[in-house]
């Protein structure tokens, strides 16, 4: 029986099966609360378990308020209790918690943020994650870097990149800082922020140098081949012996009805 949202009672054949239901239900690690064995028996073990005032923790339930006065419905888990803290949101239909791109959730984030480190002297930072989507945000973002980077390297020109946010940026830094023949920067003002990649400048040159100097064409010529082949206005046709217009043709008798012989 929960005595408060920090703190349980449970029963159970031992106190190892007592502390385990109440950690089911605080959703909590064992080194994360404080245990007070109550009364045990033979046949039954009954526990109190609360859990410390942690940031996590503290972070867990602002968020957890949070989504409950937004009307959704979720599971909230403490992913990582180290710095930075990470908290992972789990439900169904959590789509619009996300938003494009995760553009909700970043905003959702800040908020939790500003919430955690009003008043602190020692501001932490807290990272919210919604059913994995970081990580899958992660890989796509690693691959597409990957395929730009090898476009670079083809035609020599820079690519730039959608306006992302800084850790997304920092993925792509990091992803392209050992691949051959590009270097990356990252240009413009925040929220319009993105990631152009170059081509190195020792790739940039070898380039250049390399590229074909393309042969020039040779002069158009009545007497060449293609388009010069065709006869300028006037001139005799140089096939067969065609007459022009207004002479007799060879053999031709007056008199006759212009017929040929």
């Amino acid at each position: 029986m929960s005595t408060d949202r920090n703190t349980v009672e449970t029963t159970g054949k031992t106190v190892d099966d007592a502390v385990l239901k109440a950690l089911e239900e605080l959703e909590e690690a064992r080194e994360n609360v404080e245990i007070e064995v109550l009364d045990e028996t033979a046949e039954e073990a009954r526990v109190r378990v609360t859990q410390r005032e942690t940031y996590s923790i503290k972070a867990r339930q602002v968020v957890a308020e949070l989504l409950y006065k937004m009307g959704i419905a979720a599971q909230v888990f403490i992913k990582k209790s180290e710095d930075p803290v990470m908290i992972d949101i789990a439900g169904d239909n959590l789509g619009l918690l996300i938003g494009w791109r995760g553009e909700t959730l970043r905003a959702f984030q800040t908020v939790v943020n500003l919430i955690l480190n009003e008043g602190r002297a020692d501001r932490r930072r807290l990272v919210v994650d919604v059913e994995h989507y970081r990580n899958r945000r992660e890989e796509t973002v690693k691959e597409m870097a990957l395929r730009l980077a090898d476009r670079v390297r083809r035609t020599g020109e820079r690519v730039m990149m959608d306006p992302m946010q800084s850790y997304e940026r920092r993925i792509v830094h990091i992803t392209l800082e050992k691949e051959p023949g590009i270097r990356t920067e990252s240009q413009g003002e925040e929220p319009n922020r993105r990631v152009a990649i170059l081509p190195d400048g020792a790739t940039a040159n070898r380039r250049s140098a390399e590229r074909p100097i393309p042969a020039p064409s040779p002069p158009l010529s009545p007497q060449g081949t293609g388009y010069g082949d065709r006869p300028r206005y006037g001139d005799r046709p140089r096939f067969g012996d065609r007459p022009r217009f207004g002479e007799r043709r060879p053999g031709y008798r007056e008199g006759e009805g212009g017929a040929e012989p």
